[in-house]
């Protein structure tokens, strides 16, 4: 795991990483700057130590040539076996660039895709791209599709799950001309049940896997990211506006807990770069202890199901 390059500095990162993978059945191997870390925790689990790590200004290209940070280091790892999984709390361009440069495609894949997991009303819901591929072709979201619904199957135990493409109106004929282009190649494809608006993800959950450019996909989840912390932030505010509020808080307290846990974004923290040939998963960079345990718990899940050898698309038979 990077201890480097998140919002938090680095020894907190660590430490948070630390305690979240105490009960895990993982051995955590911490990658940055020893001399970062608190010298207790420096000795008592393993460090790959590297002097450099990428600023979140650094173009990702630029990033991806250098062979000093903690990105570059742990994808090695990864490369050279010595590791099952890279998770990241850093620079989102930078992993997706430094992985495809060191790791490469799985065979089959066209572009591979950053697949976040959004709690909803009505359960999880899977949204691939969200940031790995900004500008695709029409033929890039059956890359996503098929990358998507493996890991739903493989990861979340769905037997048959269900795809749509994210779209400004469920009619046919809605959309941009890739968005159509991109339905016409997605619509004879199992499981695909239409276009899917946004708003309808988090409140109807129609489909399992959402599918969508990166661009686009970046903006829909940074966009209900935004607006879940201004409800939450009104709430609080409008809870604590006077005596007579806080006693309904507290007498509401129950439910209030109970549709937290519905929604905590920190039990769905790790987005896999899926297409990738290797594990390699982002997570948020404002990461505490108890986001990154929930990014642990997922890759740890997504190794023990084998997720890698199951996700290059199968070849299909001659008629």
């Amino acid at each position: 795991m990077d201890v480097m390059g998140a919002d938090r500095p680095p020894a907190e990162v660590a430490a948070g990483a630390v305690a979240a993978a105490e009960g895990l059945p993982i051995q955590l191997v911490l990658v940055g700057r020893r001399a970062a870390l608190a010298p207790s925790l420096s000795s008592a689990i393993e460090v790959l130590d590297c002097p450099g790590f990428v600023d979140c200004a650094e173009p990702p290209v630029q990033a991806a040539r250098r062979s000093d940070t903690s990105i570059a280091r742990g994808i090695a790892a990864l490369a050279a076996g010595e590791a099952d999984a890279f998770l990241s709390p850093g620079s989102t361009g930078a992993v997706v660039t430094t992985a495809l440069l060191r790791l490469g495609r799985l065979p089959g894949v066209l572009r591979p895709g950053l697949c976040a997991s959004l709690p909803t009303l009505r359960g999880e819901v899977l949204v691939i791209d969200v940031g790995a591929t900004a500008d695709p072709k029409p033929e890039h979201f059956v890359s996503f599709a098929h990358l998507g619904a493996t890991y739903a199957r493989e990861v979340l135990g769905i037997p048959q799950p269900t795809i749509g493409l994210l779209n400004i109106g469920t009619e046919l004929g809605k959309g941009d001309r890739i968005t159509r282009a991109a339905y016409e190649l997605l619509a004879d494809r199992d499981g695909f049940r239409g276009n899917v608006e946004p708003h309808t993800v988090v409140t109807e959950r129609p489909v399992d896997v959402v599918v969508s450019g990166g661009f686009v996909g970046n903006l829909f989840l940074k966009a209900l990211e935004g607006g879940a912390e201004a409800v939450l932030a009104a709430t609080k505010a409008a809870l604590m506006s006077s005596a007579q509020a806080r006693l309904g808080a507290w007498l509401a307290r129950s439910a209030l807990r109970a549709v937290g846990r519905k929604l905590r974004y920190e039990e769905h923290n790790a987005a896999p770069l899926l297409g990738v040939a290797g594990l390699v998963v982002v997570a948020h960079g404002r990461s505490d202890a108890r986001a990154l345990a929930g990014a642990l718990r997922r890759t740890d899940q997504a190794c023990r199901a084998g997720l890698i050898g199951k996700l290059a698309p199968r070849p299909v038979a001659a008629p």
